[in-house]
């Protein structure tokens, strides 16, 4: 009984000690007191919110500090240039629809901000930049409600006619979209893990934007670019994309954007292009998905070259009519994997004659919306299989210069000994013949 107590009572000093208790002064006059330009730094306490921030200033925590608001509006409001949050846990903010302003754990106006090491949960919009430009966000990890209430809550980052910023190494789940983008050019988002939303990434009239190294894992929609230009999305990983006309990303109604290897992988739709154009889809790798590029006649002039195609359950379906759209560019087409393959006899990594990709799927797909939820069905595979018997199927893709994988070729383990007995077997031959010749 007695190491139960004792037990007990560890536990207790413990909590106490590593948990955040609440600020005596309170944090707004802190705020206030503060000088223009200068560093406030916060004990590892929990401090009230909601709080306003006018002119620039630092505020720095230590350990696990914490703003927590009301619950009826921003946790933390800025209106003012060169603000740095920094170390700070934010939480608690107004979950309600009905006002006129979408609350938020930060909601921020303004230029030159800097977020770092922020973590926000328990808020409608987590991170809100309006009209704030040349922000950086770094380490920002924003959680939200759950699957089960995307449509009654907000986006993990949101930004709004807000234009040269960086977001990097950041972390958004459980919202309804992970970064939602709108009238916001020059933004670079890199190393960024978007998972659990509606689309993790979501982007209206937004141009000349990079997507680098970010992962977009298990969304009903990954990345959705829509009414943009001038997009780079390289080195992503669009993955476990799944539900009910799901995709790994969306580019819709865009022109002259750039996607280049990117991994597309178990996606129902690994790209879904329509009413686009000029796009290049370059260098990425669709494997598993159950289309690899599903391509609508309202989209014309697209460039796809280098792309690897393998073990999707159809790797493109050209849907609603024809349109032209090119599958090499310099004389250097895609990989459609080694069931395809045709023949390289000079070994230059081009199959010596063109490769047609044909299918029958874009019928269902065309006709009935419910296709998509039994395109893995092996029944699928036998409509196929019927389609090509019958030569009813039609042309997806034809590749000029399809590319050819070369094949490491290893010779069979007991090739090298018999090569090697074949000198000393000539030598005794030779001895024997010449013994016979001596009687």
């Amino acid at each position: 009984m007695r190491y139960f107590v004792l037990l007990f009572v560890g536990i207790g000093i413990w909590t106490f000690a590593y948990s955040p208790v609440s600020a005596a002064a309170p944090l707004q006059q802190l705020i206030d007191d503060t000088p223009i330009n200068g560093i406030l730094t916060l004990e590892e306490e929990k401090y009230d919110g909601n709080i306003k921030i006018n002119k620039p200033i630092t505020i720095i925590g230590k350990g696990n500090t914490v703003i927590r608001g009301d619950g009826e509006g921003n946790v933390v409001t800025i209106d003012a240039s060169n603000v740095t949050l920094k170390n700070l846990t934010i939480e608690h903010g107004s979950l309600s629809r009905s006002s006129d302003e979408e609350f938020s754990g930060i909601r921020a106006r303004g230029d030159y901000h800097q977020f770092v090491n922020i973590v926000i949960h328990d808020v409608y919009h987590g991170l809100f930049l309006n009209k704030a430009n040349h922000a950086k966000v770094k380490n920002v990890s924003v959680t939200g409600q759950g699957t089960g209430k995307l449509g009654s809550q907000g986006n993990g980052i949101q930004l709004i006619r807000s234009s040269d910023i960086t977001i990097e190494d950041s972390f958004i789940t459980q919202s309804r979209d992970g970064i939602f983008f709108e009238f916001a050019d020059r933004v670079e988002v890199k190393d960024t893990f978007v998972s659990r939303t509606r689309y993790g990434l979501h982007y209206m009239y937004s141009n000349n934007n990079k997507f680098i190294n970010n992962r977009f894992i298990k969304n009903t929609g990954g990345a959705a670019i829509m009414h943009s230009q001038g997009i780079i999305l390289e080195g992503n990983q669009f993955s476990f994309n799944q539900g009910s006309r799901s995709f790994g990303l969306i580019i819709q109604t865009s022109e002259d954007n750039i996607i280049k290897n990117n991994e597309f992988y178990l996606n129902q739709r690994g790209i879904y292009l329509e009413q686009s154009n000029q796009n290049q889809i370059i260098g990425n790798k669709f494997f598993h998905n159950d289309i690899g590029i599903e391509l609508w006649s309202s989209s014309s002039n697209q460039t796809f070259t280098g792309n690897h195609f393998k073990q999707n359950v159809a790797h493109v379906l050209a849907v609603g009519g024809e349109a032209t759209n090119h599958w090499y560019h310099n004389d250097r087409g895609n990989y459609w994997g080694n069931e395809r393959s045709g023949f390289d006899l000079d070994q230059n990594g081009i199959g010596d004659s063109p490769i047609e990709y044909k299918s029958s799927l874009y019928k269902l797909v065309d006709e009935n919306e419910l296709a998509y939820l039994f395109l893995k069905s092996p029944s699928i595979g036998i409509y196929e299989k019927i389609n090509e018997v019958m030569n009813t199927q039609d042309v997806m893709v034809k590749d000029q210069f399809p590319l050819i994988e070369k094949q490491k070729r290893q010779s069979p383990s007991w090739l090298l000994p018999i090569l090697f007995s074949i000198p000393i077997l000539l030598i005794g031959m030779y001895q024997f013949y010449k013994f016979r010749r001596s009687r």
